[in-house]
């Protein structure tokens, strides 16, 4: 029967594991540099949702730009043991529809015959159009190439984990995804603190 002092060092043992696993994966996630949210994920391609405010905070997301996309709490340890503690990594490559596509398509072009031959006005200003449909026709979808996966594990030959074993790897593939679960987008940043493009 482990004693208390066993029992204190193993939560201690721990906290130093999954704030170190925090350390090497969260430093790839930007939680200001937020973009959106993953809405459909593959062994190959992602599709993300990504609304106009976001997309101006960061300075827009250009096409073959970097994205992280993750579940883990930026804030908090990782238990790097569980399956959901990865970054995936994401390659914009073009524009995607949004399963209300049609309906945003109809609502633009009758915007714009509204304010048709009209040079001083344009279809998305607030007395052409309401903030809530404005609102809505602010969001994109974006599709993105599944480059790999971001995880922690310890460092080959290691007997014990510890928190000086624990290394970043990147594996080319994901091991497994589920069509149901939620992933924040941001940018992946460079050395300099800027993101990757």
């Amino acid at each position: 029967m482990p004693s208390i002092i066993e029992g204190t060092f193993k939560i201690a043992q721990d906290r130093a594991l999954g704030t170190r696993a925090a350390e090497l994966l969260l430093a790839l996630v930007q939680r200001e540099q937020y973009v959106g949210e993953v809405f459909s994920l593959g062994y190959e391609t992602a599709l993300v949702e990504i609304h106009d405010f976001h997309r101006k905070e960061v300075g827009g997301i250009p096409s073959l730009s970097f994205l992280a996309a993750t579940r883990l709490d930026p804030t908090g340890p990782v238990e790097f043991t569980t399956e959901d503690a990865s970054i995936i990594l994401l390659r914009v490559m073009d524009a995607a529809d949004l399963p209300n596509e049609s309906e945003a398509r109809r609502i633009r072009a009758e915007a714009a015959q509204r304010v048709s031959g009209e040079v001083t006005r344009h279809w998305d200003e607030q007395q052409v159009m309401d903030a809530s449909t404005a609102n809505v026709l602010s969001f994109a979808g974006i599709k993105c190439r599944v480059l790999g996966t971001f995880f922690v594990d310890t460092a080959p030959g290691s007997e014990n984990a510890d928190a000086s074993t624990l290394r970043l790897y990147f594996g080319s593939d994901i091991s497994n995804y589920y069509p149901s679960t939620t992933l924040a987008g941001s940018p992946v940043p460079s050395r300099e603190g800027r993101p990757m493009q």
